[in-house]
This record gives C-alpha cells, sequence and structure tokens, in this order.
C-alpha cells in the first residue's frame, strides 16, 4: 500500500470515528468538511496564429477538520486532479514533475492512473495536529507556516516560498514541519518552527519574533534554510489610509559563509482601496541572486514554484508589480496585474475577470501574457489563457 493510500485510510478512519462519535444529538460538531470542485481550461500559443497547446484540469479538493477535544484538532486536506490534453501527450515527463515532492520529508501524493494524454494525480497537502491552551500552541504535520508580509512576493516567507503565477493553488504550499507559539500578547509572538527532510542539508529550523509598536507589525527571524543560514526583518503598517508594507531576508550558503554567493533579497509595497473600492497595489521586489539562475530553472520553476527559497521568487534581479481591481456590479470584479522587469525590458500583463454566478459558484478569466524581445529571459514565454468554473462546498 502507498503512503498516500495510508494517509487517506487513515483519514477515512477520522472520519468515520468523528462520525460515529456524533450519532444522537451531540454539540458542538466534532468533525467538519468542505472543499471545491474547479474546471480549468488553459490555451497557450506564442502568437495567435501559430500553435495552440490546450490542456483541461478537473481538480478537486476536501478539507477535513476533526476536533476531538477542547483545544485539539486534526486537520487534513486533500488535492485530487485530472490532467488532460495536449501538454501531457508532448511532454511525458510533465506527470512526473506534477508528482515532485521537493519541499516534503515524506511522499504522500500517487497518480492513480495515467495514459498517452491524461493522469490522474492525488497529494495530501495538509496532515497536522494542532493543540492550543492559553498562551501555547503547537502544531505537528504537514501545514503551512507563513511568516510574509507583503502581498505578492513574501521573502520572509522561508519555510513555503511560491509562485505568483501559480493562481490556481490558493492554498499554497507547505511544510512537513513542527510549529511552536508562545504569544506574549495581542500582536506579538515567539514563534519557533522546524522542516523535516531525510538529508539534513535540505532541513530548516528558524525562530521568528513578532512584535506591534506605533501601529506597526514588526518582526524579525533567523535560522538555517536548507543550504543557507538566514537573517530577516519585516513589517506591516500604514501611512495615512494607505498600506506600507516591507521584508528582507539576507542568505548565506551554510557550508561557504561571505565566499559571495550570498543572496539578499526584498520587497516593499504599498496599497490603497478609494472609496469606490478601487484597490491600487505596487510592489517592488529586489534579489540579488537572480542573475545566478539558469533558464532551465526558469522553465520548471516560473508557474509552480518548486524549489520553496526566497532565491528563486524571480528571475530578475528587479521586478516591479501594479496592480488594480474594481468590482464593476456586487456580482462582477475586474482586475488587471503587470510586472516590469527592467533588466532586459521585458513585462508580464495579467487582465482578469470574476463572475459571481451564485453564492459558491464562480466564473474566472484570467490571461498572463509574457511580452518582450526574443531573446528576453520572459518574452519567449508566450499567452497563457486560462477560463476557471469553480464550485465551492
Amino acid at each position: 500500500m502507498s503512503r498516500i493510500a495510508k494517509a487517506m485510510c487513515l483519514i477515512g478512519a477520522l472520519i468515520a470515528h468523528s462520525a460515529a462519535a456524533q450519532t444522537g444529538d451531540v454539540a458542538p460538531k466534532k468533525l467538519t468538511m468542505n472543499g471545491y470542485l474547479k474546471f480549468l481550461q488553459t490555451v497557450q500559443f506564442q502568437e495567435v496564429g501559430e500553435t495552440w497547446l490546450t490542456d483541461n484540469i478537473l481538480h478537486n479538493r476536501l478539507n477535513f477538520n476533526w476536533y476531538p477535544v477542547e483545544g485539539l484538532r486534526v486537520n487534513a486536506e486533500v488535492r485530487t486532479r485530472l490532467f488532460y490534453g495536449e501538454t501531457v501527450k508532448l511532454i511525458p515527463a510533465y506527470k512526473d514533475f506534477v508528482d515532485d515532492n521537493t519541499g516534503y520529508a515524506f511522499d504522500l501524493s500517487a497518480i492513480w492512473a495515467d495514459g498517452q494524454s491524461f493522469f490522474l494525480h492525488s497529494i495530501v497537502d495538509r496532515f497536522n495536529v494542532d493543540w492550543s491552551a492559553g498562551d501555547w500552541q503547537v502544531r505537528l504535520g504537514r501545514q503551512r507556516i507563513n511568516w510574509g508580509q507583503t502581498f505578492i512576493w513574501n521573502p520572509n516567507d522561508v519555510f513555503n516560498a511560491y509562485s505568483f503565477f501559480d493562481f490556481d493553488y490558493e492554498e499554497r504550499p507547505g511544510s512537513d514541519a513542527l510549529l511552536v507559539r508562545r504569544y506574549l500578547g495581542a500582536t506579538s509572538s515567539v514563534e519557533l518552527a522546524a522542516a523535516f527532510d531525510e538529508d539534513w542539508d535540505e532541513a530548516k529550523i528558524a525562530a521568528m519574533v513578532r512584535w506591534n509598536r506605533s501601529n506597526y507589525d514588526y518582526q524579525v527571524l533567523g535560522g538555517k534554510i536548507g543550504r543557507d543560514y538566514a537573517l530577516g526583518a519585516g513589517w506591516s503598517g500604514q501611512i495615512g489610509n494607505a498600506g506600507f508594507k516591507g521584508e528582507v531576508t539576507w542568505l548565506e550558503p551554510t557550508n561557504d559563509v561571505f565566499s559571495g554567493a550570498g543572496a539578499v533579497v526584498s520587497s516593499l509595497s504599498g496599497d490603497y482601496t478609494f472609496r469606490n473600492s478601487l484597490f491600487v497595489h505596487s510592489e517592488l521586489l529586489y534579489n540579488s541572486y537572480a542573475d545566478r539562475l539558469t533558464f532551465a530553472g526558469l522553465e520548471t520553476g516560473l508557474l509552480t514554484m518548486n524549489t520553496r527559497s526566497p532565491r528563486t521568487l524571480s528571475f530578475s534581479e528587479w521586478s516591479w508589480l501594479n496592480e488594480v481591481s474594481h468590482p464593476v456590479t456586487p456580482l462582477i470584479k475586474v482586475g488587471l496585474y503587470s510586472i516590469y522587469y527592467p533588466d532586459d525590458a521585458s513585462v508580464f500583463v495579467g487582465p482578469n475577470a470574476e463572475l459571481s454566478i451564485s453564492d459558491n459558484v464562480y466564473l474566472l478569466f484570467l490571461g498572463q501574457f509574457f511580452l518582450g524581445s526574443s531573446d528576453s529571459l520572459y518574452g519567449q514565454l508566450g499567452y497563457f489563457n486560462y477560463l476557471r468554473l469553480k464550485w465551492s462546498f
């Protein structure tokens, strides 16, 4: 029996146990379950008149939370996707890329079935026990440890770095980890986290202190993050009615400190919401390591981040993002992202529109257009067009 099969059997046992405990008039609820079903179609091309590639993903997510006693929660979340289309057919190794477990200590994924043009993949991307009492919280297992402050790029997110372009993964990646948190007040805490790996060189252990002063939230962190030592800081607050956030992380190789192979990754963000609900946001990213990343890393890591390192938040030294969005009606929201890469004058443009069909059914159109000269880093990626129907339950 595969590891994922064992994990899913355990999830089933938890559900059965909780269901049995709820027979009769038992309150409060000890088991909750929610999730969604999505259909995503992608049309990709370099030029409109050239070859179009069409791909489809049928995506189901199930989230379970079990509360056996007060202060204790068991969380399990399973992601299952059916991939079919031309990319699967043309790139046989694509399913191995999707089934990559980089960043996890345990393999809780499986390809249940595959053929020439399709494969069915599942992963348990959350599976943890969370205990809290008084000022203490302890969580053990597969989880997301979110230490970021800014909206798009998070150099302080040292455990679970992710790609902005991977928009269809709202939950974002996690880690097999232990998190211990002590609340020192309403807005302050001390956290210690360790992410496990079969190889000690890839394991992560770090601590963070967070506090509030003069209506600003501040944090500092440090530790061993895979093959790097890391030291970082971040803040979140307001200037007038505008949001103002920032993060910076310094990384040095553990095996060759101060050799010149270090990296500084930082982000600066500002946002404002007008009275008519028009939202504007601008964010700047600096990555001193970007010029050492290879084009092969771009092909495999841009749209679906697997490296989990702040070093690969961008393949360009400077990135400048601007965003505007507005609910034109209570049921329709439109927006536009743009990212300018001054290193080679390439541009990303991301128009989007979401229609609320009902309280739990949404239709999304999103474009990811990479524009630039043929010899620019991003200009040769082309145009990605997405249409997604999502039903939440």
